[in-house]
């Protein structure tokens, strides 16, 4: 269904298991979609472009989403991923412009480069406890970002993983150990005032680098 830009609904069949690489990519016109239950796998840039598309509804047995698959939705608001999934690809929701809320699997272990980068209206989100790694711009320029916690189990942020975000006040990271953190990580955040670590790991995280940039913001967990 590849440019079909006036497709504006479609129902899929039950017994569907996987939909290929942009299979409904620029179906400009498509405002809603329910993939069945029993779809495991969506390939890359499945919904890329599909600027109305407004909601979409993923089945409990999807354990795999494409690079890119909802890149430049404009129109989607809201998204629940199922339980089961472990990653969210590079590209997977960048560009989705009017995304203030999206509920992320307990499952969920990274998130990929790009995957919210200018996700310009999203407010806050809530990483589940099992996040070890978060890819290179995966919330830049999420302008509208305002509060976001580290679990406790990440070990790597990525270069410019949070940088643009102008209304990230504060950001509570939970590892006792100090992460990886690439290059230019926190740039550009201009209302960044504080970033909250464990009371025993503050010296730790003065001194790591990456973090180390930012030492006069740095205090410990109240």
């Amino acid at each position: 269904f590849y440019n079909c830009y006036a497709l504006e609904s479609i129902d899929l069949p039950e017994g569907l298991e996987s939909i290929g690489n942009r299979a409904f990519d620029y179906c400009k016109a498509l405002t809603s979609i329910t993939l069945p239950e029993g779809v495991k796998s969506i390939g890359e840039f499945v919904f890329g472009g599909c600027e109305a598309l407004e909601s979409i509804t993923l089945p409990e047995t999807l354990i795999s989403i494409g690079y890119g698959a909802f890149q430049t939705c404009t129109s989607l608001t809201s998204i629940t991923l199922p339980e089961g999934l472990t990653t969210i690809e590079g590209n997977a929701f960048r560009g989705c412009t009017s995304l203030t809320s999206i509920t992320l699997p307990e499952t969920l272990t990274s998130i990929g480069n790009r995957a919210f980068m200018i996700c310009s209206a999203l407010k806050s989100i809530t990483l589940p406890e099992g996040v070890t790694s978060i890819g290179n711009s995966a919330f830049s320029q999420c302008a509208s970002l305002e509060s976001i916690t580290l679990p406790d189990k990440v070990t790597s942020i990525g270069n410019s993983a949070f940088s643009l975000c102008a209304s990230l006040t504060s950001i509570p990271c939970l590892a006792t150990t100090p992460p990886t953190v690439g290059s230019l990580a926190f740039s550009g955040c201009d209302g960044l005032k504080t970033i909250y670590v464990p009371d025993g790991s503050v010296d730790d995280y003065k001194a790591a680098s990456g973090w180390s940039d930012y030492s006069t913001k740095i205090q410990p967990i109240q």
